[in-house]
């Protein structure tokens, strides 16, 4: 079987991408802080748009509580080149975004905004007998905005940037398209966040600050040939967010995401030397920790996810590729005065890309 049978494939199906949502605010499920491009050969450089519309709503009091998520976009964007037999590679992207502006009833103007950026700066290195080792340091920073016109209070942070790191290694039979890959990102603490508390005009008095804990996260992926023309795999992903908590004057609690997991599983079809087809299911699931209610900035149980997209190799030099995925939220009773059911709610996340090889 040719070494790049399933070239276009293979690229597309290392995206992972189908999560509306991920565990937290992870922004792309499995996909996640996902370096593992680092360990295809030859030049290149890929940029690949993502547009997740959550879609929630739900009930209180009688009334419906309308959706208040927009849209968010994560554009990621990669690059690699061989060096003397080592591949040397720098990725960027946002892995935590949230948009949610409540506009109804007790909840009016109530909601988070999150953004951010990460940007991994990484190499691979070829051991021989089938293995590859890979790392490289990480530059993490996100800001966060937690706002209720209620009582007319605003949290704002800025973490600014600070470092960590990932490692990871890899096993491969090129012959039949097997790579089964190991990653792991640190916990990255950021020391020096600003965090202001407005409840009204005035600034609240200054509080000790938390260390703001960037989590750490685990990612396991396989892939193989089933024959000339399938392509299988399947992505697994573990997020701690047991050291991330967002809490305000006096220690009272604002965001405390819980930590869980994040998979992927699918097949690539090669219709022919230029056309891939993928079919794949998506799942994340926050741990369960026994409470009846959930956090109002995400007002579901896990979600899961059906994944169709297709790849197109133009010629040697590029590759397109794009996917759709509609995904399905957890039913779940959100922790809104004495409580706000949100039922049968779902989503969509469209991705287009590109891969330019040189």
């Amino acid at each position: 079987m040719k070494k790049n049978f399933f070239a276009a494939a293979i690229s597309f199906a290392s995206l992972s991408a189908g999560a509306v949502f991920g565990v937290g605010p992870d922004s792309s499920g499995s996909g996640t802080q996902d370096y593992s491009f680092i360990l295809d050969s030859g030049n290149s450089i890929s940029i690949n748009r993502s547009t997740s519309s959550p879609k929630a709503t739900g009930t209180f009091g009688g009334t419906t509580i309308s959706n208040g998520y927009s849209a968010t976009t994560n554009t990621q964007i990669e690059a690699k080149w061989d060096y003397n037999g080592t591949m040397l590679g720098i990725s960027t992207g946002s892995p935590y975004l949230i948009d949610l502006t409540y506009v109804d009833n007790v909840v009016i103007g109530s909601g988070a905004k999150v953004t951010s950026n990460e940007t991994a700066i990484v190499a691979s290195r070829d051991l021989g007998n089938g293995m590859k080792v890979f790392g490289g340091l990480r530059l993490n920073q996100f800001k966060a905005n937690i706002y209720s016109p209620a009582i007319n209070y605003d949290y704002s942070l800025d973490t600014g940037t600070s470092t960590g790191f990932t490692i990871g290694a890899a096993y491969e039979v090129p012959q039949i398209m097997l790579r089964a890959s190991v990653q792991y990102n640190s916990e990255i603490k950021h020391t020096q966040a600003k965090e202001i508390e407005t409840l009204g005009a005035v600034v609240l008095p200054a509080f000790t600050p938390d260390d703001m804990i960037a989590p750490s996260s685990m990612i396991v992926k396989l892939r193989s040939a089933l024959s000339p023309r399938l392509l299988a795999f399947a992505n697994w992903r573990s997020s701690q967010y047991s050291g991330f908590k967002v809490t305000g004057e006096n220690g009272g609690s604002l965001y405390d995401p819980m930590s869980g997991i994040n998979y992927n599983l699918g097949v690539a079809f090669k219709v022919n030397d230029q056309m891939n087809l993928v079919l794949g299911t998506a799942r994340s699931q926050d741990t369960d920790d026994g409470s009846p209610t959930v956090s109002a900035l995400s007002p579901f149980k896990g979600s899961s996810a059906t994944i169709l997209g297709a790849s197109y190799k133009v010629n040697n030099s590029l590759e397109l590729n794009a996917s759709y995925s509609l995904a399905t939220f957890g039913d779940a009773i959100a922790d809104i005065a004495t409580g706000a059911p949100f039922e049968d709610n779902k989503g969509s996340r469209v991705s287009i890309g590109t891969k330019i090889n040189f």
